[in-house]
């Protein structure tokens, strides 16, 4: 699982660590070693091509266009129940691991909110993180021709 709070934390630790002052272009990269483990976070300018397409709780909810789990991820847009979000920072945190900072609007409202999001090995499962831990799993739907690249 990845969680947000350790990408705030591996910035804070680089930017005190007495090395090299971090890159501030947005292709910059940082090394995360909270966890003891080396894991190279670089900026995005679109979600990663691993992450696209259509997400859902299982096949038969696939099938369902109202299901409340349904997720649909773009290269510039996820879009989620009642809900779409435009992607502001996509940090890339590891292998098969994204954390977002979104801007949100559904149901007449407007918000911000950051989100991980990890491939499984084979990148047949999406587990979307929240900063306090909550989470949910997905499964890669069918072809999605209705999404959009």
């Amino acid at each position: 699982m990845v969680r947000a709070g350790g990408v705030m934390a591996a910035l804070a630790v680089a930017s005190c660590s007495g090395g090299s002052e971090p890159d501030d272009r947005p292709d910059a990269v940082a090394t995360d070693t909270a966890n003891g483990v080396a894991v190279e976070m670089e900026t995005l300018d679109a979600m990663p091509v691993d992450f696209r397409g259509r997400w859902d709780f299982s096949a038969e909810t696939c099938r369902d266009p109202a299901s409340e789990m349904r997720l649909d991820i773009a290269a510039d847009r996820i879009a989620y129940y009642e809900s779409a979000a435009t992607p502001e920072t996509i940090t890339r945190t590891g292998p098969g691991a994204v954390t977002i900072v979104h801007r949100f609007s559904g149901e007449g409202e407007e918000w911000q909110e950051t989100l991980a999001y990890e491939l499984d090995g084979d990148g047949e499962r999406l587990t979307v993180s929240t900063p306090d831990g909550s989470m949910s799993i997905r499964m890669r739907c069918g072809t999605t021709p209705d999404i959009g690249e």
